[in-house]
C-alpha cells in the first residue's frame, strides 16, 4: 500500500468516526426519551438515507431490541426505479435489525407539473399508511446540514417569514400518529458520502438531483458562489437555529396573548377584546390572528398567505376604523361599541 493510500484510509476512518460520534450525540440529545417500539426510516438509496439506515442499525444494536423498518418508495417515474429499490434491499440485507419494505406509488401517468412536490406528498402518504397499520410513530429522515441550508435559501426566495426560515427541526410532530426524526441536521453531505465509502455501501444517484428544471437543484448549484461570500451551510444553519429560537419565544408570548384577549370562543366564531389585543406588539397580534384562523379552520389554514394577514393586521391598527372583510373563508369585523374584533366562519351564516 502506498503512503498516500494509507493517509487516505486514515482520513476516511477519522471522518467515519466523526460521523458516528456526531450521529450518536444527536440521538442522545433529541431522541433519548422516545420510548420503546419499532421505528421506520425512509431510504431512497442515496448516500444520506443509506448512511442514516446503517448508522441507526449500529446505534440500536446491542442497546435495544428495536426493529428498524426501512421504507423505500418506488415512484414509478423512471424506468430504473424498480431496479434501484431492489438494489437497496440487497444492501440492507447485511443489517440484522433492519427489515426492508418496498412501497409503490400507483398512478396512471407521470404528473405534468410539480413533479417533485407530488412525489414527496405520495411518499409521505405511503410511509404513513404503512406505519399506522403497524403502530409505528417515529419516522427517521436523512435530511442533513446542506438540505437545511438549501431549504433556508428556498424559503427566503419565496418570501417566508420568521417561522418559515426556522426550517426543519430535529423532532417534528405531525399529528398524534407521526413524529419526524432528523438526527443528521448537524452533519454534512460530505460526512455521509465518506461514511458510505468507508463501509463499502453502494449508493444510488438520482439523476433528477442534477436537473435544472427544479428550483432546489438550481439553488444547490449556486451554493458554491454563496459559500465563497460567506453563506456557508454552517452559517445558514446557525441563522435557522436562531430564527427557531425566536419563534419558540414568540409562540409562547402569542399563546398567552390569545388566552388573555379571548372574550368568547366557539367552533365557528371567535371574539377578541380588541383593546387588549392591540396593546401587544404587531408581531404578537399577527400570531394571535393566525392562530385564530387555524382554530376556526380546524388547523387547515396553511393556505392563508402571510402577506394578506399582515395587511389585515396593519389595517386593524389604523385609527380611522376597520372595514369588514373576508380572508381564508373567515369574516373579520369590528364592533366598536363593545370594542370587539369578531371572527366567524363565512359558511356558518
Amino acid at each position: 500500500m502506498h503512503m498516500t493510500d494509507k493517509k487516505n484510509d486514515q482520513h476516511n476512518t477519522q471522518q467515519t468516526s466523526s460521523f458516528m460520534e456526531g450521529f450518536s450525540n444527536a440521538m442522545g440529545v433529541h431522541f433519548s426519551d422516545m420510548g420503546e417500539g419499532d421505528v421506520a426510516v425512509g431510504v431512497s438509496g442515496g448516500a444520506d438515507s443509506m448512511a442514516l439506515c446503517f448508522a441507526l442499525s449500529e446505534y440500536f444494536e446491542g442497546i435495544s431490541d428495536v426493529t428498524i423498518h426501512a421504507l423505500s418508495v418506488d415512484h414509478a417515474l423512471r424506468a430504473e426505479s424498480a431496479e434501484e429499490v431492489c438494489h437497496v434491499a440487497g444492501q440492507l440485507k447485511l443489517l440484522s435489525n433492519v427489515k426492508h419494505h418496498i412501497l409503490t406509488w400507483s398512478h396512471d401517468k407521470k404528473p405534468d407539473a410539480r413533479i417533485q412536490e407530488r412525489a414527496r406528498a405520495a411518499r409521505y402518504d405511503l410511509m404513513r399508511d404503512y406505519m399506522s397499520g403497524r403502530g409505528i410513530k417515529r419516522l427517521f429522515l436523512g435530511h442533513h446540514m446542506d438540505d437545511q441550508a438549501e431549504t433556508f435559501l428556498f424559503r427566503l426566495a419565496k418570501g417566508s417569514g420568521l417561522d418559515g426560515l426556522s426550517c426543519m427541526s430535529p423532532v417534528q410532530e405531525m399529528g398524534d400518529d407521526l413524529v419526524l426524526c432528523r438526527p443528521m441536521l448537524g452533519l454534512s453531505k460530505v460526512d455521509m458520502i465518506s461514511f458510505c465509502e468507508e463501509r463499502g455501501i453502494d449508493c444510488i444517484h438520482d439523476p433528477s438531483n442534477d436537473c435544472d428544471d427544479f428550483v432546489r437543484v438550481r439553488l444547490r448549484k449556486s451554493r458554491k458562489i454563496l459559500a465563497e461570500e460567506g453563506l456557508t451551510s454552517k452559517r445558514l444553519n446557525v441563522a435557522s437555529m436562531r430564527f427557531s429560537r425566536a419563534r419558540k419565544a414568540l409562540d409562547i408570548m402569542s399563546n398567552n396573548a390569545f388566552d388573555v384577549c379571548i372574550y368568547k370562543i366557539k367552533s365557528e366564531r371567535i371574539v377578541f377584546n380588541k383593546l387588549n389585543l392591540l396593546s401587544y406588539p404587531e408581531e404578537i397580534v399577527l400570531r394571535v390572528i393566525l392562530k385564530a384562523i387555524k382554530t376556526l379552520q380546524n388547523e387547515s389554514g396553511y393556505g392563508t398567505r402571510l402577506e394578506r394577514v399582515e395587511n389585515l393586521c396593519i389595517d386593524l391598527m389604523k385609527p380611522d376604523g376597520f372595514r369588514k372583510r373576508t380572508l381564508g373563508g373567515i369574516i373579520f369585523e369590528c364592533d366598536d361599541k363593545r370594542d370587539q374584533l369578531i371572527l366567524s366562519l363565512e359558511n356558518s351564516r
